[in-house]
């Protein structure tokens, strides 16, 4: 999981371990183990190291994919697209599903849409396809669009807490932070912590008043050791901004 109606949501702070690659992998099996390695610890850049370094002997559709993978969750869209290029021609639905998370990341919701358009010419059912348009058609400002399409994705079994944080968010854009509450709690209280969802139910909770147990929550999840502070800075938040959608 941008545009005039987007949520800000802060950027809340995280450390994680900084694993390092001492040598470059020379085989499949040390990439593979190096990669688990480096995934537990959430370290992208380490990843995206590796495969930077992989990929100049052993350029594969796969492991090019790999790499555009963690540029995008580093957060450097235009590197992901980048390094995708080589594989537009590719009848690929991997490649089309980063090339519109990517450019939803940048805010450029109309080629997204088309993307996913493509992809669902191929493949009606792809639920994929149904959500990554309707967090595009949403956040291009067509809520009610972008609703059916996300509810089109759960009717082909995307996963729950993937539509219900979308759904979410397509309520916070209309300000309806009552309904994203009750979408993401039930979610929370069923051992759902993903951080979008954590994020986006604070800052509803925030909205609808109940700073008390957002507190409980940012507490509960390590989220920040100022809380109030960040409640503070989470109720002066304009929905105009970012949103947190997967």
């Amino acid at each position: 999981m941008r545009c005039s109606k987007k949520i800000v949501l802060l950027a809340f702070c995280s450390v994680v371990l900084a694993g390092c690659v001492n040598r470059p992998a020379k085989t499949e099996a040390e990439v593979n183990y190096q990669e688990d390695i480096l995934l537990k610890a959430k370290n992208y850049n380490g990843l995206i190291t590796m495969y930077r370094s992989w990929l100049k002997n052993n350029d594969t559709a796969d492991s090019r994919i790999k790499l555009s993978r963690y540029y995008y969750l580093a957060g450097d869209y235009k590197s992901s697209l980048y390094y995708l290029q080589p594989l537009n021609m590719k009848n690929d639905v991997r490649v089309s599903i980063l090339q519109a998370q990517n450019m939803i990341a940048l805010g450029d919701y109309g080629p997204a849409i088309r993307v996913t358009d493509k992809m669902l010419q191929q493949d009606a059912n792809n639920a994929e396809a149904w959500n990554l348009r309707g967090v595009a058609l949403a956040l291009s400002g067509k809520a009610a669009e972008g609703q059916q399409a996300i509810d089109k994705s759960r009717e082909l079994f995307i996963a729950d807490d993937v539509a219900i944080n979308n759904l979410a968010m397509i309520a916070m854009l209309d300000y309806r932070y009552q309904d994203a509450v009750g979408l993401l709690l039930p979610q929370y209280l069923r051992g759902k912590k993903q951080s979008q969802i954590l994020h986006n139910l604070v800052l509803s909770l925030v909205k609808v008043g109940d700073r008390r147990y957002a507190k409980n929550i940012i507490e509960s999840e390590n989220l920040s050791n100022k809380p109030d502070e960040l409640i503070d800075a989470l109720a002066a938040i304009s929905p105009r901004g970012k949103g947190g959608h997967k």
